[in-house]
């Protein structure tokens, strides 16, 4: 079995001026200073981080292409277009969010890598994954407090045929916009289901963002919540099955590549 070769300790100052160089080689692909530098700003890691992070990167790059597995991208479009249905907005609108934030770039590369890995996996497990109802069960009575809620909750509500006057409405609540405002109190079984996460997770005095409703775009100032009430097993049941089935298809992955990095010719210099 191949191991990792330490040449030295890796030892990288990202404070003095970079010099682009070969810090680490993996199946003899180069990683350079430069790689690491940049991985460092770009996702907040220390220098350890970001090499760990760029040597499962080529470990993955290596396997993926050795299966023919491509994301091209249409597919990422394609997810892309999904996530935003779901939060509400068209596929323009998500990416100028992003864009606003100064994400896409970063968002665009984690979904590529997300994909990878999706159709990897797909490849590696020949049969289905399954949760039984005892796991779900078990993962619901030891994970109450992510399903306690509101027993009642207390909205504004602002509806607007774009999303840029309620930004405004954001900064200034006051502002004379054109929008609908409705004040609403909810029990908690009245919630649309869609809502429910969303509301449960906003602070009382904040906004949610703004969400595309088919007709217009609708926004939810929380004002109160009142009393607390553990939804029930049936209401969540398909929550916790899509969180067990993701957590699952990781350690799948963590085990496939650490199998991988052992085998592997991985060298780092000095």
């Amino acid at each position: 079995m191949k191991k990792i070769i330490f040449i030295t300790a890796l030892v990288l100052s990202l404070n003095a001026e970079v010099v682009d160089r070969v810090v680490a080689s993996v199946n003899s692909e180069p990683i350079t200073s430069y790689e690491v530098s940049k991985t460092v700003q770009e996702y907040h890691m220390n220098p350890n981080q970001a090499l760990n992070f760029l040597i499962d990167q080529k470990l993955l790059q290596d396997e993926l292409k050795r299966r023919g597995i491509e994301v091209d991208d249409f597919d990422i479009q394609q997810a892309m277009e999904k996530i935003a249905n779901k939060n509400g907005m068209t596929l323009f609108e998500f990416k100028k969010l992003l864009e606003e934030k100064g994400e896409y770039d970063k968002f665009k590369k984690q979904l590529k890598t997300q994909l990878e890995k999706q159709k990897l996996f797909a490849q590696i497990v020949n049969t289905n994954l399954k949760i039984s109802p005892e796991e779900l069960k078990a993962y619901y009575n030891s994970h109450k407090n992510e399903f306690t809620v509101f027993k009642t909750i207390q909205v504004t509500e602002y509806t607007a045929n774009n999303p840029e006057v309620l930004e405004k409405i954001k900064q200034n609540p006051l502002s004379n916009e054109n929008v609908n405002v409705q004040t609403k109190v909810y029990e908690y079984n009245e919630v649309p289901q869609n809502l429910m996460f969303l509301f449960k997770n906003t602070k009382v005095g904040e906004f949610t963002p703004p969400i595309n409703n088919g007709s217009g775009y609708v926004m939810f100032y929380i004002a109160r919540k009142d009393g607390k009430i553990i939804l029930p097993f049936d209401k969540v049941k398909n929550v916790i099955a899509n969180k067990l089935l993701a957590q699952k298809r990781e350690e799948i992955l963590k085990s496939y590549f650490d199998r991988l990095k052992n085998r592997a010719d991985i060298k780092i210099y000095n």
